[in-house]
This record gives structure tokens, C-alpha cells and sequence, in this order.
């Protein structure tokens, strides 16, 4: 998987979490793997920063490091310039994470995600422990992977979504 390819993953998993769960949708961590992508909600992630650190550090440690995932995206309802929408944020191994969004629309769809954008390091710092999961592991160069966890699936129903 390229970094492109990550950046589609995740928001196809916007996508599926709104299918399958609707609104509010609950914030989650999306898990590339080389097998298939794991979405793993958070429906309880405290409010202030240190508690979300605090809570998304240990999921890290127990999924990404556990596993050596060297990818990671972070999807959750959002105000995007005073309108409802989802936010997407995305990061890999050796690759700064990048953040897009899409506003809901009348029907409450997402329109279009807007371009990406490298992510201000002052911004969102729970997601940090995320990154510094994927930094730390092995080398493996900027290739994620030979398989495409959204392609070659024989299940027709979106990417599983586990809560944590």
C-alpha cells in the first residue's frame, strides 16, 4: 500500500462507518493490516486531551506495535468551518500525518473530501502515540505492504468494525 492508497482507505472507512453506524458516528482508529483493515471504534474517548492520549496510546501499544502495523487513519465527526462533517486524519511510518475532510450534506452523505494537508504537529496531540507506534517500528521501507486491504476482499459488506 502507498501513502495515497492509505489516504483512500480511510476515507472509504468514513464512508462504511456511516453506512453501518450512521450518525454520530463514533471515533475510530482504522488499522491497515497486510490480511485486512480493521476499524476499531472508541466510542467512550474522553473529552480532554491527556485522558484521549492516555486512552489511544494503549490502544498503540496493544495494535500497532502488537501487530506492526506501520499505518494508521483516525476518523470522527467534526466542525468543519462552522458546518457538520467528518475529518480524517492519516500517518505511516516515515510519512507525517496528513488530514482531509467532507461536509455532511442535506441528506446527511458526505460530499467530497477536500485535498489533503500535512497535519500541523500542534494539532489533535492525542493522535500522537499513533505515529510514534508506527515510527518505532522496524524499517520497512515506504512500501506498506503487497496486499490492498480493500481490494481482493471477498466480503461484500465493508470493513469490519470492532469497538473497543
Amino acid at each position: 500500500m502507498q501513502f495515497d492508497e492509505l489516504r483512500f482507505v480511510c476515507q472509504e472507512a468514513a464512508l462504511d462507518i456511516l453506512r453501518q453506524r450512521g450518525r454520530p458516528m463514533p471515533p475510530t482508529v482504522v488499522l491497515p493490516g497486510p490480511e485486512r483493515t480493521q476499524l476499531v471504534t472508541l466510542p467512550e474517548l474522553p473529552d480532554e486531551d491527556e485522558a484521549r492520549h492516555t486512552v489511544i496510546a494503549q490502544l498503540a501499544h496493544d495494535r500497532i506495535t502488537a501487530a506492526s502495523i506501520p499505518c494508521w487513519g483516525f476518523v470522527a465527526e467534526a466542525d468543519l468551518a462552522g458546518a457538520d462533517g467528518v475529518v480524517v486524519v492519516y500517518g505511516a511510518r516515515r510519512h507525517a500525518p496528513h488530514l482531509t475532510g467532507a461536509a455532511f450534506d442535506d441528506d446527511g452523505s458526505l460530499d467530497e473530501f477536500v485535498a489533503s494537508e500535512e497535519l500541523d504537529p500542534t494539532a489533535l496531540p492525542f493522535l500522537h502515540p499513533l505515529q510514534h507506534a508506527v515510527d518505532a517500528l522496524p524499517a520497512m521501507g515506504d512500501v506498506f505492504g503487497d496486499v490492498d486491504p480493500k481490494r481482493g476482499s471477498d466480503d461484500p459488506g465493508g470493513l469490519p468494525i470492532v469497538d473497543s
